[in-house]
Protein backbone atom coordinates (compact mmCIF):
# COMPACT_ATOMS: atom_id res chain seq x y z
CA UNK A 1 0.00 0.00 0.00
CA UNK A 2 1.31 3.60 -0.45
CA UNK A 3 1.39 5.74 2.29
CA UNK A 4 -1.64 7.82 1.08
CA UNK A 5 -3.08 4.73 1.22
CA UNK A 6 -1.92 3.55 4.80
CA UNK A 7 -3.14 7.37 5.86
CA UNK A 8 -6.95 6.58 4.28
CA UNK A 9 -7.22 3.29 6.05
CA UNK A 10 -5.60 4.80 9.58
CA UNK A 11 -8.38 7.41 9.06
CA UNK A 12 -11.21 4.90 9.01
CA UNK A 13 -9.89 3.08 11.93
CA UNK A 14 -10.21 6.35 13.70
CA UNK A 15 -13.33 6.75 12.39
CA UNK A 16 -14.74 3.39 13.34
CA UNK A 17 -13.14 3.58 16.76
CA UNK A 18 -15.10 6.68 17.48
CA UNK A 19 -17.81 5.08 16.67
CA UNK A 20 -17.36 1.84 19.11
CA UNK A 21 -16.27 4.47 21.45
CA UNK A 22 -19.72 5.67 21.60
CA UNK A 23 -21.59 2.14 21.24
CA UNK A 24 -19.18 0.92 24.44
CA UNK A 25 -17.66 -1.43 22.45
CA UNK A 26 -15.20 -2.94 24.47
CA UNK A 27 -13.83 -5.72 22.62
CA UNK A 28 -14.33 -3.56 19.06
CA UNK A 29 -12.26 -0.64 20.69
CA UNK A 30 -9.19 -3.49 21.77
CA UNK A 31 -9.30 -4.99 18.13
CA UNK A 32 -8.95 -1.61 16.68
CA UNK A 33 -6.02 -0.46 18.96
CA UNK A 34 -4.19 -3.65 17.70
CA UNK A 35 -5.01 -2.56 13.98
CA UNK A 36 -3.62 0.78 14.72
CA UNK A 37 -0.70 -0.28 16.40
CA UNK A 38 0.20 -2.72 13.20
CA UNK A 39 -0.94 0.03 10.92
CA UNK A 40 1.12 2.62 12.38
CA UNK A 41 4.41 0.62 12.26
CA UNK A 42 4.09 -0.17 8.31
CA UNK A 43 3.51 3.65 7.98
CA UNK A 44 6.21 4.42 9.87
CA UNK A 45 8.39 2.48 7.45
CA UNK A 46 6.35 3.96 4.41
CA UNK A 47 7.42 7.65 5.23
CA UNK A 48 10.87 7.24 5.59
CA UNK A 49 12.55 10.47 4.11
CA UNK A 50 8.97 11.61 2.91
CA UNK A 51 8.58 15.30 4.83
CA UNK A 52 5.78 16.12 1.95
CA UNK A 53 3.78 13.64 4.46
CA UNK A 54 4.73 15.84 7.79
CA UNK A 55 1.43 17.41 7.41
CA UNK A 56 -0.64 14.31 7.47
CA UNK A 57 1.52 12.50 10.05
CA UNK A 58 0.41 16.13 12.26
CA UNK A 59 -3.42 15.19 10.82
CA UNK A 60 -3.15 11.47 11.86
CA UNK A 61 -1.46 12.33 15.18
CA UNK A 62 -4.52 15.21 15.93
CA UNK A 63 -6.75 12.18 15.53
CA UNK A 64 -5.09 9.67 17.67
CA UNK A 65 -5.13 12.50 20.24
CA UNK A 66 -9.06 13.15 19.61
CA UNK A 67 -9.81 9.53 20.13
CA UNK A 68 -7.22 9.28 23.19
CA UNK A 69 -9.77 12.20 24.59
CA UNK A 70 -12.63 10.31 23.95
CA UNK A 71 -11.50 7.20 25.77
CA UNK A 72 -10.34 8.71 28.99
CA UNK A 73 -13.57 10.27 29.19
CA UNK A 74 -15.64 6.98 28.35
CA UNK A 75 -13.07 5.64 31.21
CA UNK A 76 -13.74 7.89 33.90
CA UNK A 77 -17.69 8.10 32.99
CA UNK A 78 -17.84 3.74 33.48
CA UNK A 79 -15.63 4.25 36.51
CA UNK A 80 -17.98 7.03 37.99
CA UNK A 81 -20.92 4.63 37.35
CA UNK A 82 -19.19 1.52 38.83
CA UNK A 83 -18.14 3.06 41.91
CA UNK A 84 -21.72 4.91 42.41
CA UNK A 85 -22.84 1.15 41.78
CA UNK A 86 -20.84 -0.11 44.27
CA UNK A 87 -20.63 2.04 47.40
CA UNK A 88 -22.96 5.29 46.30
CA UNK A 89 -20.07 7.84 45.69
CA UNK A 90 -18.74 8.73 42.53
CA UNK A 91 -14.74 8.45 42.61
CA UNK A 92 -12.16 10.82 43.12
CA UNK A 93 -10.84 12.23 40.12
CA UNK A 94 -7.75 10.43 38.56
CA UNK A 95 -8.48 7.60 40.98
CA UNK A 96 -8.15 4.32 39.17
CA UNK A 97 -11.25 2.50 38.25
CA UNK A 98 -11.86 -1.15 40.36
CA UNK A 99 -14.44 -2.87 38.90
CA UNK A 100 -14.99 -5.72 41.31
CA UNK A 101 -18.30 -6.90 39.53
CA UNK A 102 -16.47 -8.12 36.53
CA UNK A 103 -17.04 -5.48 34.74
CA UNK A 104 -14.40 -4.44 31.66
CA UNK A 105 -14.15 -1.54 29.95
CA UNK A 106 -12.10 -3.53 27.72
CA UNK A 107 -15.35 -5.98 26.82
Amino acid sequence: MSPEQLFGRFDRLLEEERAAIRRLDGGRVHDIAAEKADLFLEIRENIRGRSDLALRFGELAAGLRRNAVLLAHARDCLRDVLSAFHDGSPATPYAPAVASSGLSVRG
